[in-house]
């Protein structure tokens, strides 16, 4: 390298730096800013995030319904009254079953009590009676001293209550709308592309919905399997709440890795209780298989076949999310950056499977010959 270039080397160095410096400060900075709008409109986001997914679940089903000939308005009626019917007959069975067990899980607790008190005496932390007493006293003058604060949260809850049941019909009727014209509305948003990147666009876009369609399909399946075998399991040893603690396991199948294990956890204890400290931990290790299970199984060949995203990436991607949005965050982060992968990939005409194509063989170089002979 000449001298000359040798001393321009660290000044191109910094340049290329800065340059890409400034574009991740302009991008860190949008960032922050689609962030922050969609906090403060959660009301709204999350209905329509959830209709989306809901729609990339129920699509399928309507398109299938339009193929035996169902026109398109009557095939999204059936699928999304389908839909509710599911939705509110579990829901009824789980709370049916719930208010139907409580007073049974109730009474085991107040037995649990002066067990508990027990060991807190006689076990290894040696807590005295009068220590349990005092911090009795100070517990029960802590609620009386806030019952202000109390009823104020009573009143958050109602408003709550409130938004919950607006967040449910705005669901509702965009999954209608999604259902009904998705098609329509996409070819709407696309048509305020550029013309000529309209066409990269729509292809990213739909390999976006294909992998978010096969991320719900097999997430559910994942999910119906965890809850399965928790309600086996629970069933076999007796433990009262069967259909609730099930239901909340397979919803935490939702946040891929640690859902099910962390939702499980709450399954345990309910069986500890209940039947002692031998049923908790039968619960816990066949969570801890179940979860083998679906790492190494349901997830590689059921949701893995179609969402190829790195392990440390979906971890990443799942502490991110729940930074950012808490629990729905860590529900959506899995799926957000699958389609954006997809996406990308399509976008650039980059195959699903190149990381699993063989490398092009290198031609090797034709070997040495001996040269010619002088002619004499």
């Amino acid at each position: 390298m000449a001298s000359g270039d040798q001393q321009r080397y660290p000044a191109v160095i910094l340049r290329t730096a800065s340059d890409y410096a400034w574009r991740l400060l302009v991008l860190a900075g949008a960032f922050y800013v689609v962030v922050r709008v969609l906090s403060g409109l959660t009301t709204v986001v999350i209905p329509f995030l959830v209709a989306l997914l809901l729609c990339a679940l129920l699509q399928p089903l309507t398109a299938r319904l339009q193929r035996v000939g169902v026109p398109r308005a009557l095939a999204t009626a059936i699928t999304v009254v389908l839909a509710v019917v599911a939705v509110a007959g579990v829901l009824f069975l789980v709370i049916d079953k719930a208010i139907a067990q409580a007073p049974q899980f109730g009474d085991q607790i107040n037995r649990l009590i002066p067990d508990v008190e027990h060991w807190l005496e006689r076990g290894p932390f040696k807590v005295s009676a009068k220590q349990i007493n005092t911090f009795s006293t100070k517990l029960s003058n802590s609620v009386t001293k806030n019952t202000s604060a109390l009823a104020s949260a009573a009143l958050s809850t109602g408003k709550t209550v409130a938004d919950v049941l607006t967040g449910v019909l705005l669901a509702l009727f965009s999954l209608i709308f999604l259902i009904y014209d998705g098609r329509g509305i996409w070819e709407f948003l696309t048509r305020a592309i550029p013309r000529p990147g309209r066409q990269t666009t729509d292809r990213a876009g739909r390999a976006a919905w294909a992998t978010l369609t096969h991320y719900m399909r097999g997430t559910l399946v994942v999910a119906a399997f965890h809850g399965v075998v928790i309600a086996v399991t629970l069933l076999a040893l007796g433990v009262p709440l069967v259909a609730p603690l099930a239901l909340i396991v397979a919803l935490g199948s939702f946040v891929p890795l640690v859902g099910a294990v962390v939702a499980g956890v709450l399954a345990a204890g309910v069986a500890t209780v209940e039947q002692g400290v031998v049923a908790g931990v039968i619960v816990v290790i066949v969570l801890v298989i179940d979860n083998q299970v679906e790492a190494h199984l349901l997830q590689p060949f059921v949701v893995g076949r179609y969402i190829h995203v790195h392990p440390l990436a979906v971890v990443l991607a799942l502490a991110t999310g729940a930074l950012a949005f808490g629990i729905f965050g860590a529900i959506i982060a899995v799926p957000t950056m699958a389609c954006i992968n997809s996406a990308v990939r399509a976008g650039l005409g980059v195959p699903e499977q190149e990381d699993e194509m063989e490398p092009e063989r290198v031609p090797e170089p034709p070997a040495a010959t001996d040269p010619p002979a002088p002619v004499p």
